[in-house]
């Protein structure tokens, strides 16, 4: 089943890029996988995408998946399931986002100020990065992005900024300190980071919300290619 349904993910490769590294990493289940759509678990988040028209009776498969309590994400890949959800389930929108993805063989080129260095983060900067990163207040899954590999900028042994992945590997958790901004450094942090993932065989990409237009410029800069549709998260409490 997994190959039809990365066959049918890939009609569509960066709009479903988040679904296919998914797939791809073996962590997740295929709860539906058909010509009409497809809907994947993993760890408390479910991602659905489905063909024009099919909306409901992918909707229907989703909601029969669902526990009935407790808290829980889904990633909605069409604009239509975005209305049913919040109305069937009492949902609530997370964030609205544009992918992102990084096409090219070579790695992206940067430079760093003078004094400034790029190393991995150990479980000593937990702290560091659980106080200074709003989206995530869990330093739980902070220590797990850590582990999964996140850098830091630093002067010295001063820390001015970090980036990481998700749990579904896209490139995110990109902070730097308000007194270390316009230096450079989200730029060189998140090249180092495709550079990093380029190296270890993985694909380069990430989701931004369409209302952070600072961070799709800095995507394009980046040379990232940024998809048209737009992709939800829902989640319940």
């Amino acid at each position: 089943m997994n190959a039809n349904v990365s066959d049918y993910l890939r009609r569509d490769f960066l709009g479903h890029v988040d679904m296919l590294e998914l797939l791809e990493m073996g962590s997740s289940s295929v709860i539906y996988g058909g010509e009409d759509g497809v809907i994947l678990y993993n760890d408390m988040m479910f991602s659905l995408a489905c063909a024009p028209g099919a909306e409901r009776d992918c909707l229907r498969r989703l909601l029969a998946a669902l526990p009935e309590t407790g808290g829980c994400y889904v990633v909605l890949h069409d604009p239509e399931l975005k209305t049913l959800l919040l109305r069937e389930r009492g949902f609530s929108t997370f964030m609205d986002c544009y992918q992102c993805l990084y096409e090219r063989a070579e790695p992206v080129s940067y430079s760093l100020p003078a004094g400034a260095s790029i190393r991995p983060l150990d479980q000593g900067h937990a702290g560091f990065v659980h106080a200074h990163y709003q989206t995530v207040d869990d330093e739980g899954y902070i220590r797990e992005r850590i582990e999964a590999g996140m850098f830091g900028v630093f002067f010295g042994e001063t820390p001015a900024g970090f980036i990481g992945t998700h749990d579904e590997r896209s490139i995110g958790l990109l902070k730097i300190l308000p007194d270390y901004r316009r230096r450079g450094l989200a730029f060189a942090l998140e090249a180092h980071m495709i550079n990093h993932s380029l190296r270890i065989g993985r694909r380069a990409f990430g989701q931004v919300s369409v209302d952070n237009a600072p961070s799709l410029a800095l995507q394009k800069k980046l040379g990232m290619t940024i998809s048209k549709s737009v992709i939800t998260w829902v989640e319940r409490p």
